[in-house]
């Protein structure tokens, strides 16, 4: 490293770099280097935690030493006392941030001294305090670099942590309107054969939403998914597995892609025999069994089996 560091100081921080986010005891590294003195590596240890090389947890009432990343090093090396305490609790925390009545049980401190550390934290920018949409009356600390997690801000149907109603019932209407146009063709006596394969996917009305510029927002495929679950729900289109060519893998059978959406359409008689070709059939009145049009020669039946 280009920090300067003793021999020993390098080597506790390297074994503490191999064993990742599992951490190091001292009985770990005293068992892969028998021959370091025991006051000279507690020392070394004293000293990277100090200067904020590494951090401490006590896991089933042992000391387990974690090393932080070259980024993070100036950052909390730079803190000292309750102030690297409490900002190492909230890093650990992640984008998820973390409640100051947890921060208290964590950290073992006064509230008055979390408090202190807190406002200190904040003028340093360092640390950042937000809200919860889960949680609208807790006050949540995160590190100033992290973006929240979508179960902190309610990802992008939340705005100032309350739901938008107008925008969520917009974008599900327009998935609506392009899964429709997608799922029956122009002339309404007419339907799909059984091997139509455009259907469109989540990810193709996610390209529709972005092209149009419905929403100003970037929505992920996750995002339209969610919206389309709801459209599901109420009825309004079906969710199946795509067809498949002879190149498909199982393996590949719980990808998104593989999901494809249909409107289901507004039938004034609630009948599968619409979607049949007799429901549309403009002969069905003349077709019987054995007569000059039947069902074991119907041109629309074999076109619609791809025969």
């Amino acid at each position: 490293m280009a920090t300067n560091l003793t021999p020993l100081e390098e080597l506790f921080y390297q074994e503490c770099l191999k064993a990742g986010n599992n951490g190091l005891t001292y009985t770990d590294f005293s068992g892969i280097h028998p021959d370091s003195p025991v006051m000279d590596t507690a020392i070394a240890m004293n000293s990277l935690l100090g200067r904020g090389f590494i951090e401490v947890f006590q896991v089933r009432g042992e000391q387990v030493y974690k090393a932080l990343k070259k980024e993070e090093i100036g950052k909390a090396g730079a803190l000292q006392g309750e102030e690297q305490v409490v900002y190492n609790t909230i890093r650990a925390s992640g984008n998820e941030g973390i409640w100051t009545k947890h921060l208290k049980s964590k950290t073992n401190l006064h509230e008055a001294v979390i408090k202190r550390c807190l406002r200190a934290l904040e003028q340093k920018a360092l640390v950042k305090a937000i809200k919860s949409v889960k949680h609208p009356t807790r006050k949540l600390y995160m590190l100033m670099e992290l973006t929240p997690s979508v179960e902190v801000t309610g990802g992008p149907w939340f705005t100032d942590q309350e739901l938008d109603v107008d925008f969520v019932e917009q974008l599900t209407n327009q998935c609506y309107k392009y899964i429709l146009m997608k799922s029956f063709p122009r002339d309404a006596s007419c339907i799909f054969t059984s091997t139509h394969s455009a259907y469109p996917s989540a990810a193709m009305v996610r390209k529709y939403i972005m092209d149009k510029r419905i929403s100003q927002v970037d929505l992920s495929v996750d995002d339209i998914t969610m919206l389309l679950d709801v459209l599901v729900y109420d009825g309004k289109v079906e969710r199946f597995i795509a067809l498949v060519d002879e190149d498909w893998d199982d393996e590949d059978m719980d990808t998104d892609s593989d999901w494809v959406y249909k409107a289901v359409r507004d039938k004034k008689a609630e009948s599968a025999w619409q979607d049949c070709p007799c429901g549309v059939c403009p002969v069905a009145d003349f077709c019987t069994e054995g007569g000059p049009v039947n069902p074991a020669g119907c041109n629309y039946y074999n076109k619609w089996l791809d025969f």
